[in-house]
């Protein structure tokens, strides 16, 4: 009689469990690409992490975006404990920390991949991660159930949304190109108040 009673509760307790409803999921978000693209000026949190064939790497990710200048910080292990990327579509200056020397060239794409090893086509980049594709390039969406496209060679894949300053903005994003693959996950979106 011992065993018998916890034996009964416990089929009790699987049995309720088994009635409990199933978590219903919210609507499914999809990105407005005209919301997105009039998104001109914004900052976004988060973390990147970059692995290609010789090695992988994080870092905490601050963007700030204000119509074609910017400013990229990255901190953490990536970099020897962080660099900052300041640019427009002018030029680009990139600096370590620790090391008193600026480096500068017309395009980020060449100063990173000089000084990094490889690159991210920042100008295009600035686009994607609103999660719409750069309008300079013909891009090509992705069949299947990924959502993304093709652009300059890029495959970027958008794996997670959330509503974000007034809009559905990419929460986790995949770019990948021959050996590299960068993955971002946006914590926080904001936006600066209007004047």
């Amino acid at each position: 009689m011992r065993l018998l009673l916890p034996l009964l509760l416990l089929t009790a307790l699987l049995g309720g469990c088994s009635l409990t409803p199933s978590q219903q999921l919210g609507p499914t978000l999809t990105i407005d690409p005209e919301q997105a693209q009039q998104l001109q000026q914004w900052s976004a949190e988060g973390r990147i992490g970059i692995r290609w064939t010789e090695d992988s790497q994080s870092a905490n990710l601050d963007w700030e975006q204000n119509l074609d200048r910017y400013q990229i910080r990255l901190s953490g292990p990536l970099g020897q404990g962080g660099l900052r990327i300041t640019g427009s579509d002018q030029s680009v200056t990139l600096q370590r920390s620790g090391d008193d020397q600026t480096h500068q060239a017309p395009t980020p794409e060449a100063l990173m991949q000089q000084l990094l090893g490889w690159h991210l086509p920042l100008t295009q980049a600035q686009y994607w991660i609103r999660g719409i594709p750069a309008p300079d390039t013909q891009a090509h969406p992705l069949t299947g159930p990924v959502t993304g496209f093709i652009q300059s060679g890029w495959q970027i894949e958008y794996t997670r949304l959330t509503q974000a300053i007034g809009r559905v903005l990419p929460e986790k994003l995949r770019l990948s190109r021959d050996d590299l693959r960068i993955t971002v996950i946006i914590n926080t979106w904001a936006q600066p108040d209007a004047p």
